[in-house]
């Protein structure tokens, strides 16, 4: 019998992006069982199904289209598939597109090394437009940023400036708008919240982090200065 590897794309909004990672792993493990999907599973004492996500999301954080891989224990009709997946996903999460994936295709989390963030916040005090573009190209200009980041494990400080790739700023009425593309890797990456949070501390800017919306607008692989999409790049490239 054989194996079928599928990759997903989906948005998690709305009420969904209180769902933390290791639930939304739960939620379409449920989702699956309840659409008569047969899953395949880890081998072993304890086996889990082979579900795997990429770049995870912070609770709170939304996204316009994320990606995971799922393997099923045979072969089935695709569009059966992703439309009994559907009726049973929570609000929030639709699936926009999927595909057959070779069954040897590397992990997501291996090849996805970037991501786009939309970040809305309000002004605390009045911002003018030059005054903007001025603290962002302050800030992109410095060779090193240290923010300090809390854990149980007490606080820790990390240089976030390698991590941010393109950093620009429009305001819109009393908001200020970001849109910010980072890095991604095996040794981490930079919290959307920690730019805009030195951002206001290093160049003095009114802004209300208490209020700040994020969301995640694509993660992707980027080689040799090109974006794609890993739906597009399993197909060209065998990844």
């Amino acid at each position: 019998m054989n194996v079928m590897k599928l990759r997903i794309a989906y948005t998690k909004l709305e009420e969904a992006k209180y769902i933390g990672h290791l639930d939304l792993t739960r939620v379409f493990e449920r989702a699956m069982r309840r659409a008569g999907i047969p899953q395949a599973y880890t081998e072993g004492f304890n086996p889990h199904p082979k579900i795997s996500f990429g770049s995870a999301l912070a609770v709170g954080v939304e996204g316009e289209r994320e990606y995971v891989d799922i393997e099923l224990q045979r072969e089935m009709d695709l569009s059966e598939v992703l439309g009994s997946l559907q009726e049973q996903l929570p609000a929030g999460i639709r699936l926009l597109e999927g595909l057959l994936i070779d069954s040897r295709s590397k992990a997501l989390m291996s090849v996805l090394n970037a991501a786009l963030y939309r970040i809305r916040l309000p002004m605390a005090l009045p911002i003018q437009a030059e005054r903007l573009a001025e603290a962002i190209k302050s800030w992109l200009g410095r060779e090193q940023i240290t923010y300090t980041r809390y854990s149980k494990k007490g606080p820790t400080e990390k240089d976030i400036r390698p991590w941010v790739k393109h950093l620009h700023g429009e305001i819109h009425g009393d908001e200020v708008i970001f849109e910010l593309e980072v890095r991604l890797g095996n040794q981490g990456s930079v919290r959307p919240e920690e730019v805009v949070g030195s951002l206001r501390e290093l160049e003095n800017l009114p802004l209300a982090l208490e209020s700040l919306q994020i969301k995640r607008t694509g993660i992707f692989v980027n080689r040799q200065g090109k974006a794609f999409s890993p739906m597009e790049l399993d197909l060209e490239s065998g990844v």
